[in-house]
């Protein structure tokens, strides 16, 4: 297939019935115009060797591929300015989210279809956390707390970024799955850090002191506790004065190694945001009425940070 002046919902259309009819191990391959040929918007009709064709950037072809729930492989590069687009349709049984017949505790465990996500691979997701960060306001000898730490990743990235801070920092990381936490203690082995095995819902009989930045990413959406009423509590009782809150709330999944946009709910095949608008609002509002201010960013995640 070449594709010249046809409109972008031709494309889609065309594609899409394609998909609907191809194996999901077979590629499917389309010519286009060589984006590096110009630099237009998106649309704009270009005359090349005698044909007309819209431009369209190389991020287009990455877009449209995701919508299309198909792996963007490498393009070719063609004769007469034309590259080959080429999509692989995703496998959707290929989700870490299949794991049924897992004990709850190791669902996000050190053997699991989980511990193959490297959120702080995903360029957004690395970029809006320290942003997060930035917000918040890290400072010397501050307290820091991760409900829901896992292997330690986001304490990981912290030390990398704030490597003149972080002898002073204290952190507290808490998670249920007993692999995972391991997996952190064996790489945060210092006296400033200290991890517990602990179901969120019973926090409280951790006895922990004040801390200045609580950090939940991920993990108050889960459907084993009550999240809003552990976030209720941490604010009350664990939260500094002047302390700040990191929020982050889901919005993709992984299908076939490959991160989708969009928070899905059961009975939708496509994204359905209800759920996830429902919960940021009730907890920016909560916030809000506690004297923070309160902003939100992200894209595969949602970002909420809170400070007074």
């Amino acid at each position: 297939m070449i594709f010249y002046d046809e409109p972008l919902y031709h494309l889609f259309r065309l594609l899409r019935d394609k998909l609907k009819t191809t194996p999901i191990n077979q590629i499917i391959e389309f010519e286009v115009i060589d984006p590096d040929i110009s630099n237009e918007f998106s649309g704009t009709l270009i005359s090349v060797s005698g044909n007309k064709y819209v431009y369209r950037p190389f991020k287009v072809w990455v877009d449209l591929a995701e919508i299309l729930h198909c792996k963007m492989l490498t393009p070719r590069q063609l004769s007469d300015s034309r590259i080959l687009i080429r999509y692989k349709a995703l496998d959707i049984s290929k989700s870490w989210h299949n794991n049924s017949g897992v004990d709850i505790t190791e669902r996000y465990g050190s053997d699991s279809e989980f511990s193959k996500i490297f959120k702080f691979e995903e360029p957004y997701f690395m970029n809006d956390y320290l942003r997060s960060l930035s917000e918040a306001g890290v400072k010397k000898s501050m307290k820091v707390l991760d409900l829901g730490i896992n292997r330690g990743d986001e304490f990981k990235i912290f030390l990398e970024f704030y490597k003149e801070l972080s002898d002073t920092i204290t952190f507290t990381g808490i998670d249920h799955c007993t692999s995972a936490l391991n997996k952190a203690k064996s790489e945060m082995i210092t006296e400033n850090f200290c991890f517990y095995k602990k179901d969120l819902s019973y926090i409280s009989e951790l006895d922990l002191p004040k801390q200045d930045l609580i950090i939940s990413i991920g993990t108050l959406q889960s459907p084993e506790f009550d999240g809003k009423a552990v976030f209720r509590y941490f604010v009350q009782n664990l939260l500094n004065v002047e302390g700040s809150i990191i929020l982050g709330f889901p919005n993709s999944r992984y299908i076939d190694c490959e991160v989708i946009y969009g928070a899905k709910t059961k009975n939708y095949t496509e994204s359905n945001l209800n759920l996830l608008i429902k919960d940021i609002s009730y907890y920016k509002k909560y916030l809000q009425q506690h004297n923070f201010k309160v902003i939100t960013f992200g894209k595969y995640y949602v970002f909420l940070v809170a400070k007074r």
